[in-house]
């Protein structure tokens, strides 16, 4: 099995103040471990898919965190992400983002407009909010561990090098 070790660097989870539709009062926050859980599930998820899913309709789909920062949501599979088409999202359509593009396009651009990720939001506003650079940094962490403990796997897969991943430390020129 592979794992990833470096839980730190997950935010946290939220509730989208701006979605309008109640929460099931059943409903309960996870606990940390399965906060843990989930997030590694996303980056196993769209490694092996080779991609993540996001809205699109004249420009992506935002969300905002509660102190009101700009959150792009992306999802790990169609199905959670068409759950969103509605509202004010009516009009956008199910992208699939290579994960190639995500690593070198999305993410770097994200950083630099002070953009964090929204993964897996649901219709009652339940997500998980990482950094770019923390998810970027965890995607290469995986990657490194699949290259290592199953290269047969990662070549199958045409899976970016680890070493081919920039952090994006400092400002592009």
């Amino acid at each position: 099995m592979i794992s990833i070790n470096n839980d730190s660097n997950m935010k946290y989870f939220m509730r989208n103040p701006y979605q309008r539709k109640a929460a099931s009062k059943s409903q309960t926050t996870p606990s940390g471990s399965s906060l843990k859980d989930a997030y590694r599930q996303f980056i196993q998820n769209i490694v092996m898919q080779r991609q993540v899913i996001a809205l699109y309709h004249e420009g992506w789909a935002l969300c905002s965190t509660p102190s009101g920062q700009h959150a792009l949501s992306v999802w790990q599979n169609k199905s959670l992400a068409k759950l969103l088409i509605k509202d004010n999202w009516a009009q956008y359509e199910i992208q699939e983002v290579p994960l190639l593009a995500f690593i070198e396009k999305m993410i770097p651009f994200l950083k630099e407009n002070n953009t964090i990720l929204s993964l897996d939001l649901t219709p009652e506003g339940n997500n998980l909010l990482v950094s770019p650079d923390a998810l970027l940094l965890d995607i290469k962490n995986f990657l490194y561990q699949i290259y290592l403990q199953r290269p047969d796997v990662f070549a199958e897969l045409k899976l970016p090098l680890p070493r081919d991943i920039r952090l994006h430390n400092s400002a592009s020129s």
